[in-house]
């Protein structure tokens, strides 16, 4: 079954389960952007090797000539919260006018996506993204896909989960909360990424590391808007947040690709693999998506059935069996690898991991978008 009947057959069986659940260069600028020279990001591009890049989905006689960083603003106005987000716009910089681009956008995790303050000036971060996310957003752009990152961490003042937890509010210091905090942004952020000219809306896709991964399959789950629901319903009262709907009408994202993600999602869609739970408690994505996880990593329990329960995937293909439409959940296991495994000088750093599994999530980008 295509994707495009996938998804429309698990939207009228939702529907039926759920019954009663409840350009020119200078044309791409608008208010609020403020450019960023490409060169200050220069120290951060260390490892972007000409061999990781391939032709990407440039139109006839266009070519990427640069890549044009953004600081840009998600308005408060686009978010459930009324949260304004900060993030970078990447783009590239193209040798002729071209028309709506394939995107993507890149959500990162626990460390947060800029570095921490360099200067009094620097708050509440440094405007650097860290070298993890400067190099992805260069990669991609360079394939001439146009990448946002949402920074979630400095749009609640701190800068990471980790080393400035002190700053943490209390709205989002519960992991629940980061969750729904963090869906919201992602919603946000989808519906400002849609707008922009040089996006073209019906191909985003999405890629996430660590809890960002866990954000690619939260955004990807089928009806979030009933696991919204049940969420206020069964643990909503025990939060400093409150726990809106969301508007209907944001943009599908068309794959994604999650980095040793935390398939638990911290309570907020149900672990049950029991075959009486209802159908519609359990995880199922939208599109196709695919996880990178490493053996040696405490959090891929969830994620596959050979290194632990798997009550994701087994989810997924229960939802998928009970629907009738084909099991888009592909996870990937690199046996000695550990968190982090593609980040070079880090402890549990694995050489073989990062480029298997980089080989991997420009493939499936470029098939998918």
């Amino acid at each position: 079954m295509t994707l495009t009947n996938t998804m429309a057959m698990t939207m009228m069986c939702v529907a039926a389960l759920c019954a009663g659940c409840v350009g020119h260069w200078d044309d791409f600028s608008t208010a609020g952007d403020v450019p960023v020279s490409e060169n200050r990001q220069g120290a951060s591009l260390q490892g972007l090797a000409h061999s990781d890049i391939k032709p990407g989905p440039v139109e006839s006689e266009a070519t990427v000539i640069g890549v044009e960083v953004l600081d840009v603003t998600i308005p408060a106005s686009l978010h459930a919260q009324g949260l304004a987000v900060p993030g970078k716009l990447v783009r590239p910089r193209w040798s002729r006018k071209v028309g709506k681009r394939p995107a993507m956008m890149v959500l990162h995790g626990s460390g947060g996506l800029l570095q921490m303050p360099r200067s009094k000036s620097d708050r509440p971060c440094s405007p650097q993204m860290e070298d993890q996310f400067a190099t992805w957003s260069h990669r991609l752009a360079r394939l001439g896909y146009t990448v946002l990152l949402p920074s979630s961490y400095s749009a609640r003042g701190f800068c990471d989960k980790h080393t400035d937890a002190a700053r943490i509010p209390k709205t989002f210091d519960d992991r629940s909360e980061q969750i729904v905090g963090r869906f919201y942004d992602v919603d946000a952020a989808a519906r400002f990424f849609c707008d922009r000219p040089e996006v073209d809306c019906d191909r985003m896709g999405l890629l996430g590391f660590s809890q960002g991964g866990t954000m690619v399959m939260v955004a990807l789950h089928w009806q979030l808007d009933h696991a919204l629901d049940y969420f206020r319903k069964t643990r909503g009262k025990k939060f400093d947040i409150t726990i809106p709907d969301v508007k209907p009408g944001r943009p599908a994202f068309q794959m994604g690709v999650a980095y040793y993600p935390g398939c638990g999602f911290d309570g907020f869609i149900p672990l049950s693999k029991s075959k009486k739970k209802p159908v519609f408690n359990k995880f199922y994505a939208t599109a196709p998506l695919t996880i990178l996880h490493g053996g040696r990593d405490s959090l891929v329990v969830h994620c596959s059935t050979r290194y632990g329960p798997g009550r994701r995937q087994i989810q997924s293909r229960q939802v998928a069996r009970q629907l009738k439409v084909d099991d888009i959940y592909d996870v990937t296991v690199y046996p000695g690898a550990r968190h982090s495994f593609d980040l070079a000088g880090r402890k549990g750093a694995d050489a073989a991991a990062r480029d298997a599994a980089l080989k991997v999530t420009l493939d499936k980008i470029a098939s998918q978008l």
